[in-house]
């Protein structure tokens, strides 16, 4: 079963990032984050065969890398961070793009 990997509370953003070793847990307030952003993009799967997909990145001035998470990644919970982000954004007015329209 698949969990989730990003967690909305009030004001804050919590993304869980899977490494080799360890989950790394990045907490992000409305204040660090810089831009929400939806795209098209082509995904492998079995690395082989690619596909049409869509990825989110949030841009922080906490991190020196953008957040990424594909569709693939969390397919499960993929609607429902799109529909949660983008309601974030508009409430905290972070910059927001949706390019998969």
């Amino acid at each position: 079963m698949a969990n989730r990997r990003m967690y909305l509370d009030k004001s804050e953003i919590t993304v869980l990032i899977p490494g080799k070793k360890k989950v790394e847990d990045v907490h992000l307030s409305s204040g660090q984050i810089t831009r929400i952003q939806f795209d098209k993009c082509t995904e492998r799967m079995l690395l082989v065969i690619p596909q049409q997909s869509e990825k989110i990145t949030i841009v922080s001035s906490k991190r020196a890398n953008p957040i990424v998470m594909t569709k693939g990644q969390n397919k499960a919970f993929f609607e429902q961070y799109k529909t949660e982000l983008a309601q974030y954004a508009k409430e905290y007015n972070v910059t927001f793009t949706d390019n998969t329209k």
